[in-house]
């Protein structure tokens, strides 16, 4: 039978995981923090790879970890454990990721992103907001941006939100002009247009706790790993004056550093007011979502000391099936969510095995050993850079998280003095914005930069420097209103 480069990929990885569990471990590593450490990273090359979905990749790693949970977690003392409360004791821990409030929180989000959809309002917004500020290439820029914006506290996929809503209003729009991918013509409007994208996704993905599925995961881990809880509420207003000035700022750089050769516009305009047209009037269920919107919203910032903001996700949800937004048909086909779901629970659970093996302890004895006597406002500033452009290295935001964050957290955590509540909160708040640096960064850079507008060249410049730009003004911004 010949195997193709999948089923390849497949049996190297088996091959390569058995190797790794009956080498000996180097660097003291204890033998059950060692055999859990390399599931942990045949996973993650896993999902690098992905030969099969992410999804499938990290279930199976958790399914294994349950199976072989006896010499990763209890090489010490099972053998005088009674089978049964072993067992159920691997069951815990390999089920605790779902009943994680975090995950359930992103979940809801997605079927409000569902609502968005199924409703119009998504469309409508991303229209309205090119129709009133389209005659002019560089305020059609900041239009696209704040479209992102306003529907990411409800779309926790930004490959949804950009890919799916935001793209296929803003594609319709070069042509118009004669500019074309794949052709000099890219730079008179279209190549502008699809870096607003972009910029409009990474900084959207920051600006929100629920605007992007990684951020979720990076606020489990951090309660999991050094005991710091990150609320809706904190997280916004830490990154809303980072997060206004880089959108203030960041399109009008861009139009600088990526002029395009048209600078007014009248065509966009007419063409946004004739898709307006075809809609025809907001809608009964797009009145009743915004409403729903309006009201998590409001107890989402100023009800937090009353109710959880996974609750109130729910309870929107809950709501939006009862009047009729979204049917639950539609919720139960709605794929992408379910997907997410599995992954972040999963990915929650293997995150938490590397402190159940043992692991982390041991990398927290190793590293704070050579990095005694650091300031830890020095420390705090490189482990926040390092944990951000080490993105370079992935191709996904949720692999980055899962395998870099507790590491980082690790470090931080055996260094005398950190302050880790404001490590971890910048560290997540960093996961976002990144998404800026390569073409391979996030989902919808992949989209936008396989359109044709941006060259290689120009995406990996732009990426650069504004990548630059974002973590700079997190650091010289948030970071000190921390400390007040």
């Amino acid at each position: 039978m010949k195997l193709d480069n999948k089923n390849f990929q497949l049996v190297a990885l088996g091959l390569f995981l058995l190797i790794l569990e009956f080498t000996p471990p180097p660097w003291g590593i204890p033998l059950p923090s060692w055999h859990f450490f390399v599931l942990f990273l045949v996973m993650v090359i896993a999902m690098i790879l992905e030969p099969i979905p992410a999804t499938v990749i990290s279930l199976i790693a958790v399914i294994i970890g349950i199976c072989a949970g006896k010499w990763m977690f209890y090489q010490d003392f099972a053998a005088g454990m009674p089978n049964e409360i072993l067992w159920n004791d691997l069951l815990k821990w390999g089920l605790g990721g779902f009943a994680s409030p975090t995950v359930w929180l992103v979940f809801a989000a997605f079927i409000f992103a569902l609502g968005y959809e199924v409703s119009g309002l998504g469309r409508r917004v991303a229209l309205i907001m090119v129709r009133f500020m389209g005659r002019r290439t560089l305020t059609l820029g900041y239009a696209i941006v704040l479209s992102d914006v306003l529907l990411a506290p409800f779309t926790p996929s930004n490959t949804a939100r950009t890919g799916g809503t935001i793209f296929p209003v803003i594609r319709n729009l070069p042509p118009l002009f004669s500019s074309l991918p794949n052709d000099p013509s890219s730079r008179k409007i279209g190549g502008y247009l699809m870096w607003m994208m972009v910029i409009g996704t990474s900084i959207s993905s920051s600006m929100f706790i629920t605007a992007s599925a990684p951020n979720i995961l990076g606020v489990e881990l951090a309660h999991k790993i050094v005991g710091v809880t990150i609320s809706w509420s904190q997280w916004f207003l830490a990154f809303a004056p980072t997060g206004i000035i880089l959108l203030i700022v960041s399109p009008l750089l861009s139009y600088y550093l990526y002029k395009p050769q048209i600078s007014k516009n009248d065509e966009v305009v007419k063409w946004a007011q004739d898709e307006l047209q075809q809609l025809g009037r907001i809608s009964a269920n797009e009145i009743k979502l915004i409403g729903l919107v309006l009201l998590s919203l409001s107890l989402w910032v100023f009800g937090a000391s009353l109710i959880n903001s996974t609750v109130v996700a729910l309870l929107a949800v809950a709501l939006m099936i009862a009047i009729g937004v979204v049917k639950w048909s539609e919720i139960t086909a709605y794929k992408t969510a379910w997907n997410t779901l599995v992954n972040l629970a999963t990915l929650v659970v293997m995150a938490n095995g590397l402190t159940k093996s043992g692991f982390i302890d041991w990398f927290d004895s190793l590293v704070s050993s050579h990095l005694h006597g650091m300031s830890p406002l020095i420390a705090l500033i490189v482990l926040v850079l390092i944990f951000y452009f080490s993105h370079y290295l992935f191709a996904s935001l949720s692999a980055h998280t899962a395998t870099v964050l507790p590491v980082i957290l690790s470090i931080g955590k055996s260094i005398g003095g950190v302050p880790l509540d404001k490590l971890s909160l910048l560290l997540v708040l960093s996961i976002g914005i990144m998404g800026v640096l390569t073409p391979y960064a996030t989902g919808p850079g992949v989209i936008i930069y396989g359109c044709g507008y941006i060259s290689s060249r120009d995406y990996w410049r732009l990426g650069c420097i504004n990548g630059v730009l974002y973590i700079s003004v997190l650091l010289l911004i948030t970071l000190p209103l921390l400390y007040l």
